[in-house]
């Protein structure tokens, strides 16, 4: 029982379906060719393959955990600044950051989160990034859908960090 109070608390809906929303709405523009005759089956693949992530999430360890926060620590920011011109998502990615970074937000929602942030670093994933922009919508699908499982896992404060991170408030 405790464990299913948990995961209701991680997984809330809420704060999620706003990030969710407010990331489709810039990235709907940005990706129009990919959804010009409905939406691809790459980025159905990319929100499915989200999911299964988020589902094992659930099982990662603290120690598993780790490993993968040591990859995202030593390749983020740098990836981040080859790349922040092409992504319309760049504010929520960055929150995803502070948020898993944060001891407070719960192991569950870290361990989805690495995952996403770890898709964002690989160059060829569904849709291989060398593409430019068209690249990197199987990674904001990726992070969106992440997002809307962990939404009440990023807080205000994340997306404050993200914001003076990258130079706005």
């Amino acid at each position: 029982i405790m464990r299913k109070q948990i995961e209701t608390f991680i997984f809330r809906r809420g704060k999620g379906d706003k990030a969710l929303e407010k990331i489709q709405s810039r990235a709907e523009k940005a990706y129009a060719p990919l959804y010009k005759d409905g939406r691809t089956k790459a980025l159905d693949r990319a929100e499915e393959l989200a999911h299964q992530r988020v589902e094992e999430a659930s099982e990662r360890t603290e120690a598993e955990f780790e490993q993968d926060e040591a990859k995202v620590e030593a390749n983020f920011w740098p990836k981040v600044q080859r790349v922040a011109r092409q992504i319309p998502f760049l504010e929520d990615l960055v929150a995803a950051y502070y948020a898993m970074r944060d001891p407070e937000t719960p192991l569950q929602a870290r361990a989805a989160l690495a995952f996403g942030l770890l898709y964002f670093l690989w160059i060829v994933d569904i849709i291989p990034d060398f593409l430019g922009l068209v690249g990197y919508a199987d990674d904001g699908t990726v992070l969106t859908t992440i997002i809307l499982q962990v939404g009440g896992a990023i807080t205000d404060t994340h997306r404050a960090k993200a914001r003076k991170a990258l130079g706005g408030d």
